[in-house]
């Protein structure tokens, strides 16, 4: 059933289908699913906005996610030349020449602007494009999955080794620097001006390889348009005597790079996410 609903989706023309999930969304809105969340963490990183602005960040944070769910499923049907018609691809050279010599490198990303679309744009490149998952169940999800793996996207579950190998193989390892981690599994850092359990895994994969660093999203331009954006490289230095002080300030550095972007277009960052969940403390109170 799943199957036959995507198969539906991909007939429909995309200003079409676009249209059908913003109207998806807004009835999700005011069903008020995540919708609590939503408006907590808008609160959180932008206490200045008065409870309107608040809430109508929100709803365009809802229209956003549904118009990019539309992108990402119609995907498999798009030719090369649509997507790629569909994506300002200039910040693409920064990373071409270590493509062309298959040396691997780290791409800390978010679920900022399209980032589902983004692994989709990036296999369809030729980008040899591994990321870090976590297992999804459910006939929907493996609907989802198998979008991503139409387009070459493969995907790791766990395993440092894994991670490392990946890197040396000439792989691009995209690992999500902005969701909410167990706290043995974490470092804390500010973002938003919140302490933050945030994954170490970039600094760790880096120093263990000695690859490069970028931070790259695919952020929505237009209706239907994208702009791929890769910022780096991003510099990591021994300057400590313990590690653990190199692995938290560059985290906390990608955690200020992400945050920047968001800033620049709050409505693209997925809000209803958990993000503050875990705190440094037990007995620090619950921020849900």
């Amino acid at each position: 059933m799943i199957d036959l609903i995507f198969r539906l989706f991909h007939l429909l023309p995309p200003n079409v289908l676009r249209g059908l999930f913003r109207g998806i969304v807004r009835v999700i809105h005011a069903l008020g699913i995540r919708r609590r969340v939503a408006r907590r963490n808008v609160a959180l990183a932008f206490p200045e906005l008065d409870e309107k602005a608040r809430n109508d960040l929100v709803l365009r944070n809802y229209l956003h996610l549904g118009e990019c769910a539309a992108d990402f499923l119609r995907s498999p049907k798009m030719s090369d030349e649509e997507l790629f018609g569909m994506v300002d691809e200039a910040d693409y050279q920064k990373v071409t020449a270590l493509l062309e010599a298959r040396k691997g490198f780290i791409v800390p990303t978010a679920h900022f602007g399209n980032f589902e679309l983004f692994g989709v744009w990036a296999g369809r490149r030729g980008v040899p494009i591994t990321i870090l998952t976590k297992v999804l169940k459910g006939s929907l999800n493996a609907a989802w999955v198998k979008t991503r793996e139409l387009a070459g996207v493969r995907e790791i579950h766990k395993g440092w080794q894994n991670l490392f190998d990946a890197v040396r193989n000439g792989e691009t390892l995209a690992l999500l620097i902005d969701q909410n981690m167990i706290r043995r599994r974490s470092v804390f850092v500010p973002f938003f001006g919140i302490s933050t359990s945030t994954t170490p895994a970039p600094a760790k994969v880096a120093l263990e390889t000695g690859a490069p660093v970028y931070m790259a999203f695919l952020r929505r331009e237009a209706r239907g348009k994208y702009r791929l954006i890769i910022d780096g490289p991003v510099p990591l230095e021994r300057k400590h005597e313990d590690v653990q002080q190199d692995i938290d300030e560059f985290t906390a550095l990608l955690n200020r790079m992400l945050e920047a972007r968001i800033r620049e277009a709050p409505e693209q960052w997925f809000w209803v996410h958990r993000r503050f969940k875990t705190r440094p403390e037990e007995t620090d109170p619950p921020m849900y």
